[in-house]
């Protein structure tokens, strides 16, 4: 389940149930769920010039950068999302 609201542009709100794919390869520009420094997160990974980044779909959020000092794992790819009514 998703939480919070950080995704709420990419149509992913609190408490959404999430389908995630993790067989899914060359996940740069999709929606993941990804584990950074024993946390989990629900972010967009995008490569940059500089590093990887993390960026929510919402601007009240930054965006994480990664480095190689991070404790980093891709968990899966979110490939549907269901609402509740």
């Amino acid at each position: 389940r998703a939480n919070g609201d950080s995704m709420i542009g990419a149509g992913i709100f609190d408490q959404d149930l999430l389908i995630v794919d993790r067989s899914k390869k060359k996940p740069n520009g999709k929606v993941v769920i990804a584990s950074l420094n024993g946390e989990f997160t629900l972010k967009r990974l995008v490569q940059t010039r500089e590093c990887f980044e993390l960026q929510p779909e919402n601007p009240d959020y930054p965006s994480i950068p990664i480095s190689v000092d991070d404790d980093f794992q891709i968990w899966g790819v979110v490939r549907h999302v269901i609402h509740k009514l």
